[in-house]
Order: structure tokens, then sequence, then C-alpha cells
């Protein structure tokens, strides 16, 4: 874990980084993410638990990058390479990139959430598909503007986005996905970056020490705005998030159940519960 000064004024100055005053939240994440990096995926249970618990005092902003001589700490693992089409992997790789930039123009939610879903067909539904029909998928899951998205894929916009996020990675000297930097709003010329999937004790830690004030869960949201958040979760997904056994989890799901709040789903032999109530547009966290 590493602490060094920000001395980059084209880090603070780029319009598609904004740093002073984003939302007016003391802190400011920079998450670098390798949307093929298995890691990186494994870390996305860890920034459910941390929104859910610590949302109101931090933003998140997806860095899309890669490093694209695979370093030691990227080695692709075989589910990534099945998903990976078999010729031009680079190229591949670098239109899912642009694709997720484009997402992002239709706001920092919409770019999270389709994010959110490429990295699911690829690491979790185990989807024996191109990156084409990923990203198609992807676009359909995640309610964009189908017309605009396309637009944007082919306008400069979505591809100078990508390229400040390469800017970015050199300028902070990222080599490691995932990486989360922090920043203080208090103290804009410091920040915490964590390099490689930590413990969520490590994430809390940092926010601890940023922030000039006991940090402390509050009253953690319920297990119905966790599903208003996220549309879909798993048992242990949900476990996990409110520290609960498997078991536990389980019974409290299915009172939700019977509250026709949730409902089980199962994709690719895989069981999920689904949000169903009324109130699914209501997002309040900080996607």
């Amino acid at each position: 874990m590493d602490a060094y000064h920000v001395h980059s004024e084209s880090t603070r100055s780029n319009v598609n980084h904004p740093f002073i005053n984003f939302f007016h939240k003391p802190i400011m994440i920079y998450y670098f993410v390798d949307p093929f990096c298995q890691q990186c995926w494994e870390l996305e249970r860890y920034m459910k638990k941390l929104t859910m618990e610590y949302g109101a005092f931090f933003n998140v902003r997806p860095i899309i990058s890669h490093i694209y001589n695979e370093s030691p700490h990227r080695l692709l693992d075989k589910k990534e390479e099945n998903h990976i089409i078999h010729n031009g992997d680079h190229l591949n790789k670098y239109y899912g990139f642009i694709s997720i930039k484009a997402a992002a123009l239709q706001g920092n939610k919409a770019g999270r959430d389709f994010l959110r879903s490429v990295q699911e067909a690829i690491f979790l539904y185990n989807k024996n598909e191109s990156i084409h029909d990923i990203l198609a998928h992807s676009v359909e899951n995640t309610n964009l503007d189908i017309r605009e998205f396309e637009n944007d894929l082919l306008s400069s916009s979505a591809k100078k986005a990508y390229e400040s996020d390469i800017q970015l990675m050199h300028e902070m000297d990222v080599n490691q996905y995932p990486t989360l930097v922090f920043f203080s709003q208090h103290n804009e010329e410091y920040s915490v970056k964590v390099s490689g999937l930590q413990t969520y004790d490590a994430y809390t830690f940092v926010l601890k020490k940023m922030l000039h004030f006991e940090l402390t869960n509050f009253s953690k949201p319920t297990i119905e705005a966790c599903f208003i958040q996220y549309g879909r979760l798993q048992t242990e997904e949900i476990a996990f998030i409110f520290d609960l056994s498997e078991k536990e989890a389980e019974k409290k799901l299915k009172q939700l159940q019977l509250m026709q709040k949730v409902k089980q789903v199962v994709i690719n032999g895989i069981l999920f519960w689904e949000y169903c109530g009324q109130n699914k547009a209501e997002v309040h966290q900080n996607d």
C-alpha cells in the first residue's frame, strides 16, 4: 500500500476525471480496473459492501485501463482466454474498453452498471460468447439508450475518454490490477494508493485515515435497499455485505420473497435473488 502526493496539474484539471467537489463527498476513489481481470471481478463484492456501508463518504470513478505487456500481476487464466476471441486479442480488448467509456458518457452509474454486466458475463455466467455479443447483451441489460450508445461508440468522445484513462494510469504509476487511489477533498495534495486485491478491512482502514472524523457504519441500509441498488444478488453476497451466515441471509431473503420484494431466478445454473419491488429506479447510493 503506497501513500504519495499528487503533483500533476493535468490530473487535477482533466475534465474527464473531475476531482475537486465531485458531488461534495469527502473522498474520491479512482478505481483502476481491467474488465478482463479476474482479481478486479473479485474486488466487486468488496466495492458493493463498501458502497452500502460507507457510500455517504465517497464516490467511485472507474478508470478503464490495461497493461498491454501483460505484467506478472495480470496473467490471463483459462476463463479469460475462453472469452477473448482467438485472433486480434488486443483489438477486441480495445473495443471492450471503448464500449465501456461510451456507456459512461450516459452517466457514471450507467458506466459502472455496464462494466459490471460485462464482468458478470465473463466471470460469473461463463458465457461462451464473443466480446461483441457480450457487449451487445450488456447494452440491453443495463437499459442504455442504444442509439446514443452507438453514436458515442463511433465518436471521438469515447476514444478521448479512454486515452485520458491511460494517461492517468501512467501518471499514477499503476502497474497492477485492481488499484484504488483514494483522494481526500480536505487535502487535495494527499492520496493513498492501494495496489492489488487486499482484504476488506484494508480498504476501510484507508477510509478512516483519509477522513477527518471517526468512521462508523451509522445505520447500514436494508437488504431491500441493496437490491434497489444492484438489482440481482446471490445469497453469499448478501451474507458478506450484511455480515450474516449464509443460512441467516437465506432466511431474510425468503422473508422478502414472501413479501414479493424479491424472487429467485436461475441463470446458467446459478441461483440469484432478483428485486421485483416498486422502487427499482430509486437508486440513491454513489454508483
